[in-house]
């Protein structure tokens, strides 16, 4: 099976693409991949009222952190993870929300230390090669988030995941 990971940016989105959870691909997101489906690390969908959705609010529950899409700060980022999505729908991928972070805790890969520091996404990529084949060459903390958000999607495929969803959204999260 065939499926793609998106760490959304404003300026700048990354994609991985996964055959059976060995990687095959990972760079600079220009345009959608062919694929069976797509995890995308961004809020697909804006909450009801406030600035959580239901599915947001579960996350918390678990003892997960985020930050809430209906915040004015992350607009863009759930505006451009929203317009990907659509990009994927159209090639007839089946499309899903994740969260790479939520998906460090619940598989205990690095869940505590900090992607964006050399020592931490080394540590991370260590860890997720039990997982993935062929990440020895990640390069930054979006390449490796690309990952993981595939590594969900492959995961609820496996039936080792599922969907948090409530009336405003859903995230896929690993078992």
């Amino acid at each position: 099976m065939l499926v793609c990971g998106i760490d959304v940016g404003v300026r700048m989105s990354y994609i991985a693409l996964l055959d059976n959870r060995r990687l095959v691909y990972c760079g600079k997101y220009n345009e959608p991949v062919k694929c069976d489906a797509v995890g995308i690390d961004a809020p697909l969908s804006l909450p009801e009222s406030g600035s959580l959705r239901e599915c947001e609010r579960k996350l918390l529950k678990l003892g997960i952190r985020l930050f809430p899409s209906g915040a004015d700060f992350f607009r863009s980022v759930v505006n451009r993870g929203m317009e990907i999505a659509e990009e994927f729908r159209k090639i007839g991928a089946e499309v899903f929300e994740v969260y790479p972070y939520a998906t460090r805790r619940r598989l205990g890969i690095a869940p505590d230390v900090k992607k964006s520091t050399k020592g931490g996404r080394e540590r991370i990529i260590a860890e997720l090669a039990r997982f993935v084949e062929g990440i020895d060459n990640l390069s930054n903390h979006n390449e490796v988030d690309a990952v993981i958000s595939a590594l969900t999607v492959s995961l609820y495929y496996e039936g080792k995941a599922r969907l948090l969803d409530g009336r405003d959204g859903a995230i896929l999260v690993p078992l």
